[in-house]
């Protein structure tokens, strides 16, 4: 566990004194931005417009968490796609490529200590990604009320979303771990790990394209159908299953993969 903290702090120590963290967290904060802007907007549209037609019963039913901070955390984990390969591809490609590997696998580390060391390093930015985001909902809740004058923001709703958000970044985390071990170039690991996220988000796209078992096959694969519970504050087990078991293969073949380099 030792070996596994000192590699997590080494991999911190680079992401903070190189510009990698802080242009996540630049990108993050202004496309978040972006979108929280582009969602209050319409949602003030909606209520000038229901206000202009004189239609309460609608503007009782529009609420910030359902119209602005649940399809913001849905937003981000877009956000995801792009960020997490910029995070993952020099964790293990950069070792490769500088021959320190060697170094690291005639040391008394086991492989599976260098694989989670690496791996919580890339969580604790990732906790600060969804930490930035949930900024925005707590705007939500500072500068407006409920209708019944409480807080504008149910937090359960959006706590769930958060979580959600951060366990679909941990497997993403894993899958680019997993990619950045196999190359010694960071721009390749970086490409093909947009491209694998990118097709399990996509891939639900087609769901609606199938029919019967193979439209529920279609639509388990896809990342975005399990986002969409937890964004709805539905925290169910098969999405939790999803998340968890993309971590889990995601790490075991990362540690396969480096297993393989240190006999080979």
């Amino acid at each position: 566990m030792r070996s596994t903290i000192a590699i997590a702090r080494k991999e911190l120590h680079i992401y903070f004194t190189t510009p990698i963290a802080y242009v996540v967290f630049f990108a993050t904060s202004f496309i978040g931005a972006f979108f929280f802007l582009s969602l209050t907007a319409e949602y003030q549209r909606r209520s000038m417009q229901f206000m202009q037609f004189q239609a309460p019963q609608m503007l009782e039913r529009m609420n910030l968490t359902d119209m602005v901070a649940s399809p913001l955390v849905l937003n981000m984990g877009v956000i995801l796609i792009f960020v997490v390969p910029f995070l993952t591809m020099r964790l293990l490609a950069e070792e490769r490529r500088q021959k320190t590997m060697e170094l690291l696998m005639t040391a008394p580390i086991r492989s599976g200590e260098i694989v989670l060391g690496k791996y919580l390093a890339a969580l604790c930015v990732l906790l600060v990604v969804v930490a930035i985001t949930a900024v925005f909902p707590a705007l939500l809740a500072s500068w407006g009320t409920g209708s019944g004058g409480g807080s504008a923001v149910e937090w359960q709703t959006v706590g769930a979303a958060l979580a959600g958000l951060f366990l679909c970044g941990a497997g993403f985390v894993a899958v680019g771990l997993f990619v950045s071990a196999l190359t010694e170039s960071q721009v390749v690991a970086a490409l093909i790990t947009f491209l694998v996220l990118l097709l399990t988000w996509v891939v639900g796209w087609k769901a609606a394209e199938a029919e019967g078992v193979w439209q529920e096959m279609i639509a388990h694969l896809s990342s975005v159908q399990h986002l969409v519970s937890f964004a709805r504050g539905v925290v169910a087990v098969e999405d939790l299953v999803y998340f968890l078991s993309l971590a889990v293969i995601g790490l075991y073949l990362t540690h396969r993969a480096v297993e393989a380099r240190r006999w080979a």
